[in-house]
This record gives C-alpha cells, structure tokens and sequence, in this order.
C-alpha cells in the first residue's frame, strides 16, 4: 500500500535499497588508525595517508538523507532496515498488535515501522529502521546499477511520516523536563511517554535521587 517499485530517475529521502556494503567504524582496527595518526602527530605530517582493511557486512537501509542533500560529491545517510523482531508485536490478538504498531509509528523515537508486503520479497515480513543503526555510502556508488540495489519508494504520505521521525529523533530536546515536576506529575508524566523516553526518565530520577542521598549524608 505504501510502496512504489518503479526504479527512479533520482534518489530521494525514504527510497529503500537493498544489498548495499555496510561499513562503520566498528569493523576498522582502531588500534592500527590510533599508532598511524600518533605517528602522524610526531612527524608533523598530519594526516599521513594509511590504508585499513575492512570487511563490509551486508545491509538492506533506507535514506535518511534529504533529498537535496542526495547529489554529486555527497555521502548518502541510511537507517539499516531490519527484521521486526518477532515479540515486538502480537500475531494473534489484531487490536493489540494495531497498537503497537501506533505506539512504534507515533511514540518510539528511535525505531519505524515498515508493513509488509506480498508484491516485495524484502517485505514479505514486517521490518524496522533503528535510527541508531546508521551508515554512510558515497552518492556515485549509486550513479550506476541503481536496478541492482533500488527495492521501493514510500508514497508521499508515508514519506512525510518517515521525515517527521527523523526530524524528531535528530532534535530531541537535551535536557528532561521531568525534573521540573512534583512527584504527583511524575506519575501523570511517565504513563504519557514511550517505554525508550520513560526509561531514560527514570534514569534521570535515580541519579537526581542518588545525588541527593549523597549530600544528605555529607
């Protein structure tokens, strides 16, 4: 319902590809980059060019670049698409499991929801972006072969929605304001908020608390 299978001209935010080289700074043996760039430091020849051997893993991701970011001399953002892991949601009882797609679409900042799909293989099975889960790949990667890697594109309304994610998960606000609260709007504050945000509430209060202890001590 919400995905458009025709390859495009261009690429734009919310296309999804598939086969695509994952590689992040996990998978490069950092203990070789630290002894080249001290190196580096010493000889006053910064950078000194060095070459890394890395393996890329195999990812499927969907942009989360803008679309007028997505051009010639530019590296494309992707959001890896997962599989939904299978206790996220019911399979057996329709309202709960509708529920809990809105509180993934509507209240988890950090994930998106994909339905599934019987005309994609990929989306024969419901997935998920995590938005911690990023990686970068150059924009002439795609320049040839799209065919090879291009899956589908949202329509515009879901489109939007996945902008609106992305735009809150990138500009989530630093500070908590459940610090502000007495302990009556706490209780009314945390029932409100997803379970990700109401995890890093309580955090926040048991460390407030924690501190507080300390000092009544003192």
């Amino acid at each position: 319902m919400i995905y458009l299978t025709k390859v495009p001209d261009i690429l734009k935010q919310g296309d999804i590809l598939q086969n695509l080289p994952k590689i992040t700074p996990n998978q490069i043996d950092f203990d070789k980059v630290k002894e080249n760039w001290l190196n580096s430091l010493e000889s006053a020849k910064l950078p000194k060019k060095a070459n890394y051997i890395v393996k890329p893993s195999l990812a499927n991701g969907v942009i989360l670049s803008q679309s007028c970011d997505i051009r010639s001399g530019f590296s494309i953002l992707f959001a890896e698409l997962k599989n939904l892991p299978i206790n996220r949601l019911s399979s057996k009882d329709l309202e709960k499991r509708i529920k809990g797609i809105k509180n993934i679409i509507r209240d988890d900042t950090r994930a998106h929801y994909f339905p599934p799909s019987n005309e994609i293989e990929l989306f024969k099975e419901p997935k998920l972006i995590d938005f911690k889960s990023l990686f970068l790949l150059p924009y002439k990667f795609f320049e040839e072969n799209l065919e090879k890697y291009f899956v589908a594109r949202l329509i515009n309304e879901a489109q939007k929605v996945l902008c609106e994610k992305v735009s809150r998960f990138f500009t989530r606000f630093a500070y908590e304001d459940i610090i502000f609260l007495t302990n009556k709007e706490i209780d009314v504050y945390l029932e409100s908020i997803s379970d990700e945000d109401k995890n890093i509430a309580n955090q926040t209060l048991d460390k407030i608390r924690n501190r507080s202890k300390l000092i009544s001590q003192d």
